[in-house]
């Protein structure tokens, strides 16, 4: 038994009543073995469609009853032997869900399969998003345990069991449009290109479920407000359809359309700082590498490192692009740098792109007006808040850190004695005094 069959087994409320809808088909054939053997609780029920080969699967349907000793039941239709399938599945569910009693539920045998054909069918007749959710597991009172498992299985499983049942001819007639899809298009695909079409439609139709449910089952866990957002790294540290739409929504308040593998190429910039007495630079040569290993272009302006030791040659080995600083911010989509953009390098900021910086937005205000006028996302670095699951994006303790060291030094150069105890020949020299105030973090 494959594992999806056994997870059939698994979710089957054995609580509940159950009505299924037996064809006479494989699918409902293998259904209704599973059922049986799990509970007590279910009952049987063609429906008459009265099309050629109709009777042959109503006789095929009762012979599974017998087999199964399960009460049995045939629903009468009015439809006339050249109905279309879209009125004939309209009858079926009417009659169906008419004899259905207030505390039974409908299982049907739709597998994933019957799902791939009809999103296509859906998407050529012009669907918009609802349609790509092709078949719902579950609708109202209506359940279909087997939607996740493909025809492959079920011809396994019921090969296996022995089971009876009967291929209906007309489903090899390819002038029916699903016949078209099931026996010539998906094989077709499924030579053509690598995967299971049937495997892949599946995790499309769970994204689009997701995608139009989740405002509000899964943004409960973003914090938004304005030029802040934050997403719990744990959800984006797996890969899953919600881990995607996560990403898309970093994407939206990006700007972007989505993250893709295009996407996440996107161009980092490190500029070379134009504040006084500034000797910093946002990236290191050896960050380059990193940035680069994660899909990422990076730009360098020339002569950004020079204060703090790097060279361009430096840059350049690492695998960054030397260039200036108006060609960068004209091109870029994140800009990285130690201090908020000037004025007027905030005009040439390429419009709705990023700044991760200090933004310091109480004295940098025509910047901020500016930036926000292009509609660029400014990350204030400052302003992360100091929890454990940010630590490694804050800049606060390193630089506290550094300040309180070359505090030291600076005030030992404008004392006028020796700082440590002194003992020779000559004489013994006693230990300063020193007082430190820090502000730093504890």
């Amino acid at each position: 038994m494959s594992s999806n069959i056994q997870k059939i087994i698994e979710n089957i409320d054995l609580s509940k009543n159950y009505v299924l809808a037996l064809s006479g088909g494989v699918d409902s054939s293998v259904l209704a073995h599973i059922m049986a053997k799990q509970s007590a609780k279910i009952r049987l029920v063609f429906v008459q469609h009265n099309q050629k080969d109709s009777k042959k699967l109503e006789i095929m349907a009762e012979k599974i009853a017998d087999s199964l000793k399960l009460n049995f039941k045939i629903l009468p239709t009015s439809l006339n032997p050249k109905s279309s399938e879209t009125k004939m599945r309209d009858e079926r569910y009417k009659v169906l869900l008419s004899d259905l009693k207030e505390e039974e539920i409908l299982i049907t045998g739709h597998n994933l399969s019957d799902k791939a054909e009809t999103l296509l069918i859906n998407l050529f007749r012009g669907t918009r998003l609802e349609g790509l959710k092709s078949i719902k597991s579950i609708n109202k009172k209506i359940q279909r345990p087997m939607i996740k498992i493909s025809k492959t299985e079920i011809y396994d499983y019921a090969n296996k069991h022995n089971l009876i049942y009967f291929d209906d001819p007309s489903n090899m007639d390819n002038k029916i449009i699903r016949n078209w899809i099931r026996n010539i298009l998906i094989p077709e695909i499924n030579e053509k290109f690598p995967g299971s079409f049937e495997e892949k439609i599946e995790l499309l139709t769970n994204e689009v479920e997701l995608r139009t449910n989740y405002k509000t089952d899964y943004l409960k866990y973003i914090k938004f407000s304005r030029g802040y957002l934050e997403i719990p790294i744990s959800l984006l540290s797996h890969n899953s359809n919600e881990r995607q739409l996560y990403l898309n929504e970093i994407a939206n308040f990006l700007g972007m359309k989505s993250i893709e593998k295009n996407d996440i190429e996107k161009i980092t910039t490190s500029l070379k700082e134009k504040k006084k007495f500034e000797n910093r630079v946002a990236i290191s040569p050896e960050e380059v590498k990193s940035y680069l290993k994660s899909g990422h272009q990076v730009f360098i302006e020339r002569g950004a490192g020079s204060l703090s030791g790097f060279t361009d040659k430096s840059y350049k080995e690492a695998g960054a692009t030397i260039s200036n600083s108006k060609d960068i911010l004209k091109t870029s989509d994140i800009v990285i740098k130690i201090n908020c953009p000037t004025p007027d390098e905030s005009r040439l900021i390429n419009n709705k792109s990023m700044v991760v910086s200090q933004i310091s937005t109480q004295n940098n205000q025509d910047s901020i007006k500016i930036l926000n006028s292009r509609k660029v996302s400014a990350f204030a670095l400052e302003l992360v808040p100091r929890i454990t699951r940010a630590q490694d994006m804050d800049i606060l303790s390193s630089q506290a850190n550094l300040a309180g060291y070359h505090a030291v030094i600076d005030a030992a150069q404008e004392f006028n004695r020796v700082l440590p105890l002194f003992m020779t020949a000559a004489g013994k020299v006693t230990p300063a005094n020193v007082l430190v105030i820090g502000a730093g973090v504890a």
